[in-house]
């Protein structure tokens, strides 16, 4: 089991939009994809 007590990481509408690589959240998926683009070369 990872991350935080209490949330339920098995719903993806309770889930923030955070990198899976770097654990930083984001408002927005376009926001999260150009992140993971520059920061982890996806």
């Amino acid at each position: 089991m990872q991350g935080e007590p209490g949330v339920d990481y098995n719903e993806p509408n309770l889930n923030p939009l955070t990198c899976d690589l770097c654990n930083q959240k984001f408002d927005s998926l376009d926001k999260l994809g150009e992140h993971q683009k520059k920061a982890h070369d996806m």
